[in-house]
């Protein structure tokens, strides 16, 4: 039997994806009015930014916006970000003053199903960690939090 397939999703529906997998879920509003999710993996925090609102008939979403926010300390070069970036696929490493700022978007409109949810969120969660140990391997940067 076929799966159902989402062209918009909600932030109730996306909360529930998180917390049948195991992740916390805390539904907010950021500070443009947006509806966002945050929840953490391996100690680090993130959010799920809801993007693009669906027209009629269609309720929801068509994308969202997976994000963390790093506080650095020390030096720390684009140079350094851009190897990231040139290495990586799907996400996306910028520097916003003191801060590093990892994101990756999901795509809904056009139908996807709730695996394909699933898959964004773990690969979301491998991500994050790589990211983790990439920073912890770079002598230069001195601490990393999680912001």
């Amino acid at each position: 039997m076929a799966e159902s397939q989402f062209m918009s999703v909600t932030q109730e529906q996306l909360g529930e994806v998180l917390q049948s997998s195991g992740y916390r879920t805390e539904h907010r509003i950021d500070q443009n009015g947006a509806p966002l999710i945050a929840s953490a993996t391996g100690g680090i925090s993130f959010n799920l930014r809801l993007g693009n609102r669906a027209a009629a008939p269609l309720e929801g979403f068509l994308d969202f916006t997976y994000i963390t926010v790093i506080k650095i300390e020390g030096e720390f070069t684009l140079e350094r970000i851009n190897d990231w970036n040139k290495s990586k696929r799907f996400s996306r490493l910028h520097r916003v003053d003191d801060f590093l700022v990892l994101d990756m978007d999901v795509v809904v409109a056009g139908g996807v199903t709730e695996r394909h949810f699933r898959a964004t969120l773990e690969l979301w969660d491998r991500i994050l960690q790589e990211l983790m140990a990439w920073l912890r391997g770079d002598a230069g940067l001195g601490a990393a939090n999680a912001a």
